[in-house]
């Protein structure tokens, strides 16, 4: 089996949901201020729904920058490092798992938006829309990625505040040791506890591996999901700017009657 992985690119931006959204922030452009397009319900809402998908797929698409750690234009080596070769695994570790899990509160926040349910974002948690919003399809296909997302975030919880952390190899302790020793110039030698001669670039290589492919399982087990979020979310979200395109005070209205 080929271990090095090819490196996997997220992309958030190419559902119909994400698309239709972006063309219609074209409406910013009729306006000097916010403020000012607030004054029609369905220019407010269109800006408002892409203000909240723009971050979402920021969101999505900067788990690439933790890919570039993982799959640097020059090959890993331990002497290149800014930090010893465990650290570096460690802080790649940190940022994923901060960043993947953070994308199911940019998702609940852009599903409070788009249905006008008027919650500031530290209140738009799951168990509060699902609350103001019962059987509504695009709930269940958020409970999806907080169910997806389950073992990521206990790795998260046990990590950020409990300070336990994943062992990449099978031998960390000796990894641990042998690498720091090695970033300030003095090299561990002898033998880890399964009898092999202690090698810091060989730890790094399979602790490596490994985050590549936790990386690829969960990022497009991640695009998965979304993409079936997404959907049930277009439908809510053109439904909901249909009916304020055909009210009186729309800007849409205002467009056509100017026509």
């Amino acid at each position: 089996m080929d271990e090095k992985f090819d490196r996997y690119v997220l992309s958030s931006d190419s559902s119909a949901f994400v698309g239709r959204v972006y063309d219609l922030s074209i409406v910013g452009m009729h306006f000097e201020t916010y403020e000012e397009a607030s004054k029609y319900p369905d220019a407010k809402y269109a800006l408002d729904v892409n203000e909240r998908t723009t971050l979402l797929v920021g969101r999505v698409e900067s788990l690439n920058h933790v890919g570039d750690l993982l799959w640097p234009e020059q090959p890993l080596t331990p002497s290149l490092l800014p930090v010893s070769a465990h650290e570096y695994c460690n802080l790649i570790q940190d940022v994923f798992l901060m960043r993947i899990i953070s994308v199911l509160d940019c998702c609940s926040i852009l599903l409070a938006t788009v249905l006008e349910l008027n919650l500031h974002p530290k209140h738009a948690r799951l168990d509060k829309i699902r609350k103001l919003s019962p059987g509504n399809p695009c709930v269940a296909a958020l409970e999806d990625i907080w169910h997806q997302q389950e073992d990521l975030r206990a790795e998260r919880n046990t990590r950020i505040h409990w300070g336990e952390e994943r062992e990449f190899t099978d031998d960390d302790l000796t990894f641990k040791m042998a690498a720091l020793w090695s970033h300030r110039g003095s090299a561990l030698s002898g033998q880890d506890r399964h009898g092999r001669e202690i090698d810091v670039e060989r730890y790094l290589q399979a602790a490596i591996r490994k985050l590549r492919l936790d990386f690829i399982e969960n990022s497009t087990a991640l695009i998965a999901a979304l993409e079936d979020f997404y959907r049930p979310l277009k439908i809510e979200f053109e439904a909901r700017f249909k009916a304020m395109c055909g009210e009186e005070s729309s800007f849409m209205r205002k467009v056509r009657l100017s026509d």
